[in-house]
């Protein structure tokens, strides 16, 4: 008697349990590969974004120091500051002064001079500046977080082929420059970054006065005419 039904092929319950468990170590496979690229993807983010961070604050703090004018400073108490105060051997590590070529977009009622301080707290390096160099009350004070993941923060100061590691001045030399200021940050990541600014022969210029917008490079004065006179002006 003919069969009236062929026989059928199917799989048999040892194959599909073969079959199941090799697509689960592909998709496994698969989704460590898509692991691995999302994770090297995202450290190469956080790398470029670091370095944005770093070069930012660097570039931020050349220009300052570039921009440095011959300018004391009255506190709220009328006292008289130095030109540049800096000290690298305490708690916090930290250089003041006041620079020139604060741009003004808004046209507020204020300087182009801006008085500032960069502070090594924790690990941070901190910028406070205020709105004017000459402050008539407390609370002008603004604070912005420049770089992150710092080791050390160090500024010395050249003075007769000697660097010293602050620049405190007494009362009867408040007049005072260093010849030169380095400034050397040591990163968690990046390690040590350092800048060196020669400083301007300022002897013959007058000190405490105000001077305009320059241009930046070898820490020089603006200039506001051909003959070489320095712009004065603002508060």
């Amino acid at each position: 008697m003919k069969k009236l039904f062929a026989k059928q092929s199917a799989f048999t319950l040892t194959e599909i349990l073969v079959a199941l468990f090799v697509f689960s170590v592909v998709v496994a496979g698969a989704l460590q590969v898509f692991t691995f690229v999302q994770n090297a993807t995202d450290s190469n983010d956080k790398q470029i974004q670091r370095l944005r961070e770093v070069q930012m604050a660097v570039r931020q703090l050349e220009e300052d120091i570039r921009y440095l004018v011959p300018r004391t400073r009255r506190d709220e108490y009328g006292d008289t500051s130095p030109l540049i105060v800096g000290e690298t051997n305490s708690v916090n590590s930290y250089l003041e002064f006041t620079r020139a070529g604060w741009r003004n977009p808004a046209k507020l009622s204020r300087s182009e001079l801006q008085h500032l301080k960069y502070e090594f707290v924790d690990d941070e390096l901190l910028r406070h500046h205020w709105m004017y160099v000459d402050p008539a009350q407390e609370g002008q004070q603004l604070t912005r977080v420049m770089l992150t993941g710092l080791k050390s923060f160090k500024v010395e100061f050249l003075e007769r082929d000697n660097w010293k590691e602050d620049w405190i001045i007494d009362r009867g030399s408040k007049g005072t420059m260093p010849e030169a200021i380095k400034v050397t940050i040591e990163l968690d990541d990046f390690g040590e970054i350092y800048r060196l600014f020669p400083m301007p022969d300022l002897a013959g210029s007058e000190r405490g006065g105000d001077r305009g917008e320059g241009e930046p490079g070898n820490g020089e004065p603006g200039r506001d005419n051909n003959d070489g006179s320095v712009r004065r002006g603002g508060r």
